[in-house]
């Protein structure tokens, strides 16, 4: 297929993925609940206010105050991030909404336009990957999930793909430092971290360390250490088979917080206490929580076995197919994984597309169930699935995860032996 073929192409599926991305994901979403932009907007305003916006009494005082129109969550993010939301209390709440919800679709953006330069050959066309992207954009079903809630995860593919893009270009150190950026927000990308330090790239887990050891000093100036204390003993509570918020008194216990059973919660561990516990979301086989957690952790090891057994070989070198499985196990380990923080695997899925378009096609059924299986809407809060072995069919966006992570597995290095993929460090990638 010549240029001018794959220009055409590229250009229908932009025009086509276009339409119907700005009917779900911009006319839609915009009117939608902004559920869990609220959190975010009054940890600003409390921030700056020098409020604890860990605190759920003061949080939900000023709720009030603001007459915020939604539910309500807790703040669970490092506080350096509180800092960073203190422009948005500057604005009204639909001012401020408005604001973030430009800028959300703006990062998305500009994620799309990172991976174009990413992924695309020379011989490829640029309207051939942005025609790609877009017509995935508009049937993904985790992105309007996102928009619409008013979440983060639009941001964290930027800085996943921005972090990746900076190695790219030999600058290791701002690499790392931008996954750094990614962690003083939201804790996951601390992560890819380990996989520098696995890696041996020294300069890349150090830029990434002091991103987040100047962002904890500033926070630390800012709001003092009790604010501190309060995030710890909140992050405690987000362990497996907890939540916070879990135990608030009437009348205010139609917040409680059962995160880590939620119908649309896809983590492993999730799995397992629905299976094996009853709880307010389910009735699994049995009701032994301490066997659930068991298994929990025991998943959470063998994930992080898998990661370190696929990329022991090439040590000194990181290829976008390792980066890619990291960033998987960033999304499973945790005890929580909205179904909406799949947004984040658009990068994965890229670099899977890359791989099968250079002929690494090993598994490519896995790859295109795991796509379809992430992309389509799904009734987790069925009836159906909150019985017994039904339990396991809650979890359908966990299973194409794996699926994802068993077509790189399948695809690396070693087992493709005559693959035409360089590393990162090769110039002909660039």
């Amino acid at each position: 297929m010549d240029r001018n073929q794959q220009r055409n192409i590229g250009i229908l599926l932009l025009i086509v993925g276009a339409v119907f991305y700005f009917h779900s994901s911009v006319y839609q979403s915009y009117t939608s609940h902004r559920n869990d932009f609220a959190h975010l907007y009054l940890g600003g305003y409390l921030a700056e206010r020098g409020g604890n916006f860990f605190d759920f009494n003061l949080i939900w005082n000023a709720k009030n105050y603001l007459r915020i129109p939604t539910g309500l969550n807790p703040f669970v993010y490092p506080p350096f991030f509180a800092i960073l939301l203190i422009p948005l209390s500057h604005f009204s709440y639909d001012g401020a909404w408005t604001l973030f919800f430009v800028l959300s679709h703006a990062a998305y953006l500009s994620s799309l336009a990172l991976m174009v330069r990413i992924f695309r050959r020379e011989e490829e066309s640029a309207w051939l990957w942005w025609g790609g992207l877009m017509a995935l954009s508009a049937c993904f079903f985790p992105l309007p999930k996102t928009y619409s809630a008013g979440q983060m995860n639009t941001f964290m593919l930027l800085i996943l793909c921005g972090g990746w893009f900076l190695w790219q270009k030999k600058r290791e150190t701002a690499a790392g430092a931008v996954i750094g950026l990614g962690a003083a927000i939201k804790i996951a990308p601390a992560f890819l971290l380990l996989y520098f330090l696995w890696k041996g790239r020294w300069r890349a887990a150090a830029g990434g360390f002091a991103a987040i050891g100047l962002s904890i000093l500033l926070s630390y100036s800012f709001f003092g250490a009790e604010i501190h204390r309060s995030f710890l003993r909140e992050a405690r509570q987000m362990s497996y088979g907890s939540s916070t918020w879990s135990n608030l008194p009437p009348p205010f216990d139609r917040f409680n917080q059962h995160y880590h059973v939620e119908p649309h919660n896809q983590a492993p561990s999730a799995l397992w206490h629905r299976l094996l516990s009853n709880n307010p979301s389910t009735q699994g086989i049995a009701d032994s929580p301490s066997m659930a957690k068991t298994f929990s952790y025991i998943t959470a090891l063998a994930i992080l076995a898998a990661l370190v057994w696929g990329t022991k070989l090439g040590l000194g070198e990181c290829r976008i197919e390792e980066y890619s499985l990291w960033i998987l196990g960033m999304l499973l380990l945790p005890s929580l994984l909205w179904d909406h923080y799949l947004a984040q695997a658009i990068l994965p899925i890229a670099a899977a597309c890359r791989l099968a378009l250079d002929g690494r096609s090993r598994g490519i059924v896995l790859l295109s169930l795991s796509i379809a299986v992430m992309a389509i809407p799904y009734l987790h809060d069925d009836p159906l699935y909150k019985d017994g072995w039904m339990t396991l069919f809650m979890s359908p966006k966990l299973f194409a995860l794996l699926l994802l992570g068993v077509y790189f597995f399948l695809n690396l290095p070693h087992r493709n032996a005559d693959s035409k993929f360089p590393a990162s460090d090769s110039p002909s990638f660039e």
